[in-house]
């Protein structure tokens, strides 16, 4: 079985994550681990247009999760795109204008999280190139939990960590 990658935008992503379309599945996944400040790389990067590597969802066929997507790959990244959404740090000395997104505007009417009102924002055409970015997404069919614990453990084995040293370089 081939997967191929496909083009989600951030817009789409964010609408599946407020809706209760996307899980993480903590017996596997790590805890959120990125600082604040590569977060915000992240974010740079998708505000010049550059690449960022591919996300990874498996979904869920049985009964219970159908219609569910399990992020397998790409859990920080997420995050950092959700909460830069939702106002929990700047790109920029700028935050993400909420008004401009209404799903976000929803979630934020709703108290899930506080806007940023008395700071300076990004502008309209900013939020929608934001909006409109398209991240590389993988959809894995999966039928068995057991199926993603292995996908999971096999691209998180093969790695090996950056020395010190080379993160400098």
């Amino acid at each position: 079985m081939s997967v191929t990658p496909q083009g989600r935008s951030i817009q789409s992503l964010y609408r599946d994550y407020r809706e209760g379309r996307l899980m993480v599945n903590r017996t596997y996944q790590r805890k959120l681990v990125w600082s604040a400040g590569e977060k915000r790389q992240l974010i740079d990067s998708i505000m010049k247009g550059y690449p960022i590597p591919l996300i990874l969802l498996a979904e869920r066929v049985d009964a219970y999760d159908a219609g569910r997507l399990e992020i397998i790959d790409g859990i920080q990244r997420l995050n950092a795109v959700f909460t830069f959404i939702e106002n929990s740090f700047d790109h920029e000395g700028r935050y993400f204008d909420v008004s401009e997104f209404t799903r976000a505007r929803q979630a934020a009417d709703e108290h899930v999280f506080e806007p940023v009102t008395d700071k300076p924002l990004l502008s309209q055409d900013e939020c929608a190139r934001f909006l409109d970015y398209q991240l590389a997404v993988s959809i894995y069919p999966a039928a068995r939990e057991t199926d993603i614990t292995d996908v999971f453990g096999r691209i998180n084995s093969g790695g090996r960590q950056l020395s010190p040293q080379e993160q400098r370089q």
